[in-house]
């Protein structure tokens, strides 16, 4: 425009009131001045080539991925309509409703890994609620957790060797409710891991264990914890991916 922006003292953000008038609320958020103009990131699909096992959730629990390890309603599951522009998503109860995966040949083969969904948390009573827990008990596994106790963090957690020395990753809090991509990335090369919600990576850190050393994990759940006193989960999963 011809301004010269040193001259620039103050910014403001709002509506005028002008002759139209009018009321009601207005949510500003993320205001960034940057010396020059950023950079902008272009989201890049990693294709189908990598994928080890694809539930889509539409109505059914198969595994597209070309390896055949269809999912099994083991209690109390249902379908809804998903966020704009997907399909279904499968919906667990936080009661009784979990879903099994026969991966465990999968998890023994991979030293990194990312698994990746979209999750609908209700916020629904109960500690330690399990988006995911693929394990063999209380003593190999490697879990989600939306909130561990009250209004504690989102957690990814994996131990070969009980709960006493599980590799941890801590989000700063729980999972919102709504709908959030979440990601947890495991890199074998590095022996480090990382939790991303919504693209950004929430909690990162060292890992002792790799999928692979947890062996063929014989208890794959969706909803559904390895410790019996755990809560199961309450809201939506959509588009789950290994």
């Amino acid at each position: 425009t011809g301004a010269n922006l040193k001259s620039v003292k103050s910014l403001t953000i709002g509506v005028g009131n002008g002759a139209a008038g009018g009321t009601g609320m207005i949510f500003v958020d993320d205001i960034r001045l940057y010396s020059a103009a950023p950079a902008v990131a272009t989201p890049t699909d990693p294709g189908s080539a990598g994928i080890v096992a694809n539930y889509a959730m539409d109505g059914n629990l198969r595994d597209s991925s070309g390896r055949n390890n269809h999912g099994k309603l083991v209690s109390d599951i249902s379908y809804t309509g998903s966020m704009p522009g997907r399909d279904q998503a499968l919906v667990l109860n936080g009661t009784n409703g979990y879903v099994e995966l026969p991966i465990g040949s999968v998890i023994s083969s991979l030293s990194s890994m990312t698994i990746s969904l979209y999750a609908n948390f209700s916020g629904t009573t109960g500690d330690w609620q399990r988006v995911f827990d693929f394990g063999t008990g209380t003593t190999a596994y490697m879990f989600l957790c939306p909130r561990t106790t009250g209004s504690g963090p989102m957690r990814f957690a994996i131990t070969n060797a009980g709960g006493g020395s599980e590799s941890q990753l801590n989000a700063s809090s729980s999972l919102p409710t709504g709908w959030h991509h979440v990601a947890v990335v495991m890199d074998g090369a590095t022996m480090t891991m990382r939790l991303h919600m919504d693209g950004a990576v929430v909690a990162s850190g060292a890992t002792a264990v790799l999928p692979k050393d947890l062996g063929n994990t014989t208890q794959n759940w969706l909803g559904k914890s390895q410790y019996e006193a755990d809560a199961y989960y309450g809201g939506m999963i959509d588009d789950f991916r290994i």
